[in-house]
């Protein structure tokens, strides 16, 4: 079940009628399969949703906006001309109302310091561009889903995660149920297509896990030194 037309007759038959029911028409099962896929595409970060672009700068333009479809305070990670922005080591952000007072400090205007932040759909950057660019910004973030307007439209979890599909279908169905009488089942169903969408997250949630850090980024030195030799031991040899 990994097209719109698949997910459709599932759909269909999950409510026993036809592709020719003056109820459920399928422009109308299209429309609530549409709305069950944005909200299981916004419940969590999927790494299918991750995006990347990029933009000009623009001389004494020190804030852009997001990109059309991506979400608010989404971006993660900007680089300029090749050089990544942010905090050390990782490229992190600051706190927009950090930011505003790293910026409002006149012992910062001369420097150097590559700093970014974000404000709801607009992003921050400086030392402020002096020149215009050419597509020299990348910016890393989160987009929306794309709404399914064809037969052969797939979802994000299409061949590769189908349970979540599942979990479209049945919010689909619920959505259209409720329209119904048969409200209380209908928050049954979408109740357990919401479980099904939090058990395949915990999955992916592990899979990162592999991926993270283990050494600290930071190194302690050892201040003390061996007072008879005047040799220094080895990191965290303290006496």
């Amino acid at each position: 079940m990994d097209t719109l037309a698949e997910m459709r007759a599932a759909a269909q038959s999950d409510l026993n009628v036809g592709s020719n029911s003056s109820l459920f028409p399928s422009d109308t099962i299209d429309l609530a399969l549409n709305r069950a896929y944005v909200k299981a595409g916004g419940l969590f970060k999927w790494p299918e949703t991750e995006d990347a672009k990029k933009t000009s700068t623009e001389a004494d333009q020190e804030y852009y906006d997001f990109p059309a479809t991506w979400r608010p305070d989404s971006i993660w990670r900007i680089e300029i001309d090749g050089n990544q922005y942010g905090e050390d080591p990782d490229g992190s952000p600051m706190r927009y109302e950090d930011y505003l007072q790293w910026r409002a400090d006149s012992d910062n205007d001369n420097s150097t310091d590559k700093k970014w932040a974000v404000q709801k759909r607009r992003f921050f950057i400086y030392p402020v561009p002096t020149a215009n660019g050419s597509y020299n910004i990348s910016v890393w973030g989160q987009t929306v889903v794309e709404e399914m307007t064809a037969d052969a439209s797939i979802t994000i979890f299409s061949y590769s995660m189908i349970e979540c599909n599942e979990a479209i279908v049945m919010e689909a169905v619920a959505i259209l149920r409720n329209k119904g009488e048969d409200q209380g089942g209908s928050q049954f169903v979408s109740a357990e297509s919401k479980q099904i969408l939090v058990v395949a997250w915990g999955k992916v949630e592990q899979e990162q896990a592999k991926y993270e850090k283990t050494q600290p980024f930071f190194e302690v030195p050892d201040f003390y030194q061996n007072q008879a030799s005047g040799l220094r031991y080895k990191i965290g040899d303290f006496e």
